[in-house]
């Protein structure tokens, strides 16, 4: 399909540069509706387009290199709440519609959305994708957790759905899972069917200095176990004797002052504004424009019995660390020597029994580590998935998993 003939699409395409890991584009589509988007994604298919997907563009860095694309693909404008019910705790948004546009509407009706994942224009679509959760995930659980069902594109142009508005309604529902986390790799997620929870009748955040070692932070760690801790921050620089420790605590206010009794045996407490958790979250997603030097931006999962071990690790490399105590996920950021302390730093985290993304690294490095780690014996299964939903391997190709025989990339 020639310019002319993508000019002649129903859907407006602009001029505009988006520079990712690989590859960039230069011209950018944006369907306002789902008929739009299967347009495109029919008209990419026929003429081997490969698509860049995005929408509040806040992870465009976390990916592998790109792989031939030819044209972006914006959500932006397929935004908004279609349907909310306040009696049944349920909404469905589009994808682009962001994440702080639905917890401003929900919570007047005494709900919260959740989903606590970083970046202040992450959208529903962003979100799913990328299956990226925030230290409110304590109290959250996983992104799929949140998931009743989907609508989306595959790599076709067909438009589907799996799952639904209820709990009941199951048709479907282990696809919804599996998109979840897929990267824009095997479909365009275009509206989703998200559960809400009942907002906590009280809400406090604190603050407190811990000393740094071992027993201390072991300490601290089955502290998250608490029934009211919604969110448990640990920061920590190199070199430092002691982390920074902040906890958002939720619920009825008898729960909380139980539990805020339990943490101030041990702990020297200062109150603080909930909004500190918000900005202690959206720092991890901060942008970095330095691809040429040695600034990586890590994040981990490891069980939690290793979770002092591999933050040990990190702050020896000379990162530092954000992490949930009481999820096992670590974040870290800083610069490093070469590429072989940033592969021995994902070797640690395998040998406990976890993984690591690197959700930032230098353009050099992208050629010799993958961003996403070992998929552990599932090659296979990952391609024989990518030939079934986008066969013509369209949808952000080369930016999730490369085929290692074909040559070819999801």
């Amino acid at each position: 399909m020639s310019q002319v003939e993508w000019s002649e699409l129903s859907t407006p395409i602009r001029d505009e540069r988006v520079r990712v890991p690989g590859g960039r584009v230069e011209r950018v589509c944006e369907p306002a509706s789902i008929d739009q988007v299967r347009e495109v994604v029919s008209a990419a298919a026929t003429t081997r387009t490969g698509l860049l997907l995005s929408a509040g563009r806040t992870r465009l860095a976390l990916a592998n290199r790109a792989d031939s694309l030819g044209l972006g693909l914006s959500l932006r404008l397929l935004s908004g709440i279609d349907e909310f019910e306040p009696d049944e705790g349920v909404v469905h948004a589009k994808a682009g519609t962001p994440l702080v546009e639905i917890r401003e509407v929900v919570l007047a009706e005494g709900w919260e959305l959740p989903l606590d994942s970083p970046g202040e224009r992450t959208t529903v679509g962003g979100t799913i994708a990328s299956a990226v959760t925030g230290p409110r995930a304590q109290a959250f659980g996983s992104v799929s957790d949140a998931i009743l069902g989907l609508d989306v594109v595959n790599g076709e142009g067909v438009a589907s759905k799996c799952g639904g508005r209820v709990v009941k309604n199951v048709t479907g529902y282990d696809l919804a899972k599996l998109y979840c986390g897929s990267y824009g790799s095997l479909a365009v997620v275009t509206g989703a069917w998200l559960r809400l929870r009942p907002a906590a009748a009280t809400c406090y955040a604190y603050r407190s200095e811990v000393s740094s070692d071992t027993e201390s932070f072991e300490s601290v760690r089955k502290l998250a176990r608490l029934t009211s801790v919604r969110a448990m921050l640990w920061s920590e620089a190199p070199g430092a004797s002691a982390g920074t420790l902040h906890v958002e605590l939720g619920g009825s206010e008898e729960g909380v002052a139980h539990d805020r009794a339990s943490l101030a045996s041990i702990l020297l407490l200062e109150e603080i504004a909930t909004g500190e958790i918000d900005a202690l979250r959206e720092a991890r997603a901060a942008v970095v424009d330095d691809s040429e030097s040695s600034f990586v931006a890590v994040r981990a999962r490891v069980p939690g019995s290793r979770v002092d071990e591999m933050r040990r690790t990190l702050l020896a490399a000379g990162l530092r660390v954000s992490l949930d105590p009481g999820l096992g996920v670590l974040y870290a950021r800083g610069r490093l020597a070469n590429v072989q302390a940033l592969a021995a730093i994902r070797t640690q985290a395998e040998a406990a029994g976890g993984l690591a993304t690197f959700e930032w690294l230098p353009d050099p490095w992208r050629t010799k580590l993958d961003v996403f780690g070992s998929l552990a014996g599932t090659e296979s299964l990952v391609m024989s998935l990518k030939e079934k939903f986008d066969p013509s391997r369209i949808l952000n190709p080369g930016r999730f998993v490369a085929d290692p025989v074909g040559g070819h990339a999801s």
